[in-house]
């Protein structure tokens, strides 16, 4: 392991402390978490509306959706939210959560933010880290959801990282479906090893960005710069960690040469601290974490926030959701 730093440390890090839950939520979210826990020497559990999502031998809470056969997000979040009490008790004796979901989903739009506000009620104790996948733009039926439920996270969680689907259309406009999941999936993976191991020390919001160009290590940091600069304005940007896996293989003086050049890059943004992380691994691939201290350009996929103060909407603290309202109506003949 090789870590180059030139950190300023401003406040407090974000505090990892064992034991480590990890909870995938919605199929995508379990799946990712699954193959992540056990590396990273923590536990797991999966909660989903859907059967089929379960791990075998693992714990899962199932939101049941009743007798809807499509139920909406707003009627899924009910249904987590009459699971409260067994969702608390998984979350009980875990000093440090970590929630995997994507909110392109609608159980993990539904369930997510039921989940981390559940957590953040649990404990202040509590280290919650939350890791989601926005949609892609073409999307339209799922961003504004996408972009609530993530609002709702940002809110109850000391950290969230994000990885945006659609950065990766910019930067490869040609990569198949599968390749873009596999690629995510084997990033957010990633991800979740390095918070569990306490590398990763940013709160807030985070941007994630993943390239395994065939280029080498010079070529993918840069595509993981340009996914950065899709993503946020760049005079937004407080840190940075670049996670270079497989880099034992990379040249010592390939890898100064682009520390230095990062170094270049952000200063000129008035970033405070760059770090560098480097593995080993079979094949090389690069993560670009970048720390955001202002809004993100998801707070503009719902309209109205622009329009109303968070401070002037009455019913912020109660998730949206839809409710069985049983009306009984008697025979009047």
């Amino acid at each position: 392991m090789f870590l180059y730093t030139d950190d300023v440390v401003m406040g407090e890090n974000l505090a990892i402390v064992r034991p480590v839950l990890v909870i995938g939520v919605g199929g995508a979210g379990s799946k990712i978490a699954s193959n992540a826990y056990s590396a990273a020497d923590s536990q797991f559990i999966a909660i989903s509306n859907d059967i089929n999502d379960k791990v075998e031998r693992e714990d899962f809470i199932l939101i049941d959706p009743k007798t809807w056969a499509n139920p909406s997000s707003y009627k899924l979040r009910y249904y987590a939210q009459e699971s409260s009490r067994k969702i608390r008790d998984a979350l009980r004796g875990f000093d440090t959560l970590i929630m995997v979901a994507n909110l392109a989903g609608r159980g993990g739009s539904a369930i997510a933010p039921v989940i981390s506000k559940l957590a953040h009620e649990e404990s202040s104790k509590k280290t919650i880290v939350s890791i989601v996948i926005m949609p892609f733009r073409f999307e339209k039926d799922r961003v504004f959801q996408a972009a609530i439920s993530l609002k709702r996270i940002r809110d109850s969680s000391d950290a969230t990282i994000v990885l945006d689907n659609d950065s990766f259309i910019e930067s490869n406009p040609d990569l198949q479906l599968d390749q873009c999941y596999q690629m995510t999936n084997k990033a957010l993976i990633q991800t979740i090893d390095i918070v569990c191991r306490g590398e990763y020390k940013e709160l807030g919001t985070t941007f994630l960005c993943s390239s395994d160009s065939n280029g080498g290590a010079e070529v993918a940091t840069a595509d993981s710069v340009a996914m950065m600069y899709h993503n946020d304005y760049p005079e937004s940007i407080k840190s940075t960690l670049l996670y270079v896996m497989g880099g034992k293989m990379v040249a010592v003086g390939l890898l100064n040469s682009i520390a230095n050049n990062l170094k270049e890059i952000f200063t000129d943004l008035n970033t405070p601290g760059i770090s560098i992380l480097v593995s080993d691994g079979d094949k090389m691939n690069v993560n670009l974490l970048t720390s955001v201290e202002k809004t993100t350009r998801f707070d503009d996929y719902d309209p109205l926030a622009q329009i109303i103060p968070r401070e002037n909407t009455l019913d912020w603290d109660d998730l949206d959701s839809s409710p069985d309202i049983e009306l009984e109506i008697p025979d009047i003949e």
